[in-house]
């Protein structure tokens, strides 16, 4: 499921985003304009978020994927490619699952970063087995308008076509891949992801620029697609939510020991841990073997660890209170009205 949150980079808005996965029972939220830096993979309670940003300090674009409990032991692995695009592969049965997330560049930026987030995509789509599910999702900035019909689109769809409508009608098309989001007929209100700063009562200014591209022998394992209205994260994007026919497979993954590091800051232990870690080492200067001496430090460090440090048993208390989520779930239900949705929302950043 793809969904424009605006950003990511605001107090509680990752906890907004499990919420309303868990209301709507989605088991992967891919995010567009995460605006976190660098790339990751962190777990938050049940879920587990990988995402990919930029490198240079700005919060920008940004790329991500909240997985569940149970999407979440099934990764196989994960690329981060860019700020505008990553990928994640799921152990599938038989057969596993690529999921591409994309954030396209905005209507004013020049067709040539258009052009090369197309670009990097196909790179990608080049190194995946064609006899795998693969799913590219996200905000493609891009409207594909009604009135048109090719293999990779048919009529169920939304507004008028604009030039960037044609260049994913040609991505898909040259990629064999097919935009699921006009495969089942839908009423409008299920049909639009985006709604302008314009629309007003009286004044309806909505569009569909947010889709899910599935590799064309695998659209039968789609079931529906449809967007979700109802759901809020102050965003004037809502999720397009996709249903699939997938089995997968759990991962067996070794669990790693977390350890109280608070020893460490006594004066006497960090001083016996340095000099233990110096006779432990004792690298030359002339070193004949880079892999080996890594593996030697990693051995030196985790009996380190055994010795000096106890296994940390202590609970992390989550910041969100039950009165924030009751606020948001409040800023849900008044998403239609404006004054009691604009109050809300001041009161949640209170």
């Amino acid at each position: 499921m793809p969904w424009n949150v605006k950003t990511m980079n605001q107090e509680g808005k990752l906890q907004n985003a499990i919420k309303e996965m868990k209301r709507m029972n989605i088991d992967i939220l891919g995010v567009s304009e995460m605006r976190w830096l660098d790339s990751g993979d962190i777990k938050i309670k049940d879920h587990r978020e990988l995402y990919s940003g930029r490198t240079d300090g700005k919060h920008e674009y940004g790329v991500g994927m909240i997985l569940s409990k149970k999407i979440g032991r099934c990764v196989k692995s994960f690329t981060p490619i860019s700020p505008r695009v990553m990928l994640i592969q799921l152990k599938g049965s038989p057969i596993d699952i690529n999921i591409i997330q994309i954030c396209a560049p905005t209507a004013d930026k020049n067709d040539a970063e258009m052009h090369e987030l197309y670009s990097s995509i196909e790179a990608i789509l080049k190194t995946l087995n064609k006899h795998e599910i693969t799913i590219v999702m996200g905000d493609y900035n891009a409207k594909v308008g009604e009135g048109r019909t090719s293999e990779a689109i048919v009529p169920y769809v939304l507004g008028e076509r604009n030039a960037r409508g044609d260049d994913l009608e040609n991505f898909a098309i040259n990629n064999n891949l097919v935009v699921m989001n006009t495969w089942f007929k839908q009423p409008p209100r299920r049909l639009y992801t985006w709604k302008s700063p314009m629309d007003k009562p009286g004044k309806i200014v909505r569009n569909q620029i947010d889709f899910i591209l599935v590799n064309k022998r695998f659209r039968n394992s789609c079931i529906t697609v449809r967007t979700y209205p109802g759901a809020d994260i102050n965003s004037n994007h809502v999720p397009v939510v996709g249903v699939f026919k997938i089995r997968l497979k759990k991962l067996r993954k070794r669990t790693r020991q977390r350890y109280d590091l608070r020893k460490l800051k006594e004066p006497n232990i960090k001083q016996e841990v340095k000099l233990d870690l110096n006779n432990k080492i004792g690298i030359e200067d002339n070193l004949n073997d880079i892999e080996q001496e890594i593996v030697k430090l990693e051995k030196s460090v985790q009996e380190l660890k055994d010795k000096y440090l106890k296994p940390d048993k202590r609970k992390r208390k989550p910041w969100m209170t039950e009165e924030i989520l009751e606020l948001m779930e409040e800023r849900r239900l008044n998403k239609g009205k404006a004054e009691e949705y604009r109050r809300t929302l001041e009161d949640i950043g209170d």
